[in-house]
């Protein structure tokens, strides 16, 4: 509880960083409640509301009662005030801002917040990687191998072909430029499908944790330019290495993740475009459980900013 009681404070200390104003002091009230993904009250929950005082951040700490419930009050000058939950069993959550103002409002100086605690279920073994990568040719698909991290031969180590990535780009100038990046598989089967958005809870766990079974397609057109950019989704699910039975049916299959949006940099000053995505990648054919555990990566020798700590 410690770390994420710290971690409110740092994130209240940068956007709290002005001059108070000066006020008639009042006390701001609080009734923090915790909650599983059911909507049931999780009793022994860590919570924490972080707040300003004399500029310094701190917090108040406690578990909650036997409905979930968590109450604490101050009167100290703090404009935002945040706050965190956490259990054995559960993945942490966090609302790292709520503006209290600096005049004081009955209503919203007492207020009721809510955190969800979702459930850890059965975190596993993933390919994980942040991707950032040049691309190295235009106007023609590139190989992407999800396992290695890499662009397949001759374009780098990748051994075996899961997603192909097409750029074609048209530089008017060095500010305007018009763009698509095509995503396609190599295999009858294979796919993408976006993923449903989800409620922001400010849980760590922030995906799906099962992929979907059908809806996949084998081609994704993604548009970018200086005045427009293709819809922003909550992610993807992916199915590649797919064989196909006799009648047609998914035969065996991998699955895997998205984590927001492709990434793409048209290079208007540069010979070549780039592209970066957040994927996950399970290993065991047919299983489609997306549940990762960060300190099970199957990915080697990562450069530092390449890991997925997010589950």
């Amino acid at each position: 509880m410690k770390n994420i009681i710290i971690c409110l404070v740092i994130t209240n200390l940068t956007i709290g960083a002005y001059a108070q104003p000066t006020l008639v002091k009042h006390e701001w009230r609080v009734t923090l409640k915790v909650v599983d993904e059911a909507g049931q009250p999780i009793a022994g929950a860590k919570a924490g509301i972080g707040y300003f005082t004399n500029s310094i951040g701190t917090a108040i700490r406690g578990l909650t009662d036997t409905n979930g419930i968590f109450l604490a009050s101050h009167d100290a000058y703090s404009g935002e005030l945040g706050f965190a939950a956490e259990k054995k069993g559960y993945y942490p959550t966090r609302k790292p801002s709520y503006d209290l103002g600096f005049t004081y409002d009955p209503a919203r100086w007492n207020p009721t917040i809510t955190l969800v605690l979702k459930k850890i279920g059965d975190p596993i073994p993933m390919y994980a990687k942040r991707e950032e990568m040049k691309c190295p040719t235009e106007d023609e698909p590139i190989g992407f191998d999800l396992m290695i991290g890499d662009w397949v031969a001759p374009h780098g180590k990748g051994k075996n072909i899961d997603m192909l990535f097409t750029v074609h780009r048209k530089l008017v100038s060095e500010r305007a430029y018009s763009a698509n990046l095509t995503v396609t598989f190599p295999n009858r089967g294979d796919g993408i499908a976006v993923a449903p958005s989800e409620p922001n809870t400010g849980s760590d766990f922030k995906t799906p944790r099962v992929a979907v079974e059908n809806g996949y397609e084998p081609e994704l057109v993604l548009h970018y330019s200086t005045t427009e950019r293709s819809e922003s989704v909550f992610g993807y699910f992916i199915r590649v290495r797919t064989v196909l039975g006799e009648n047609g049916n998914v035969k065996s299959a991998l699955y895997g993740k998205i984590r927001g949006d492709f990434r793409f940099y048209a290079g208007t000053k540069a010979p070549q475009a780039g592209m970066g995505f957040d994927y996950y990648l399970n290993p065991t054919p047919n299983d489609r459980n997306l549940e990762f555990d960060p300190k099970r990566n199957l990915m080697t020798n990562l450069k530092p900013l390449e890991g997925v700590e997010a589950p």
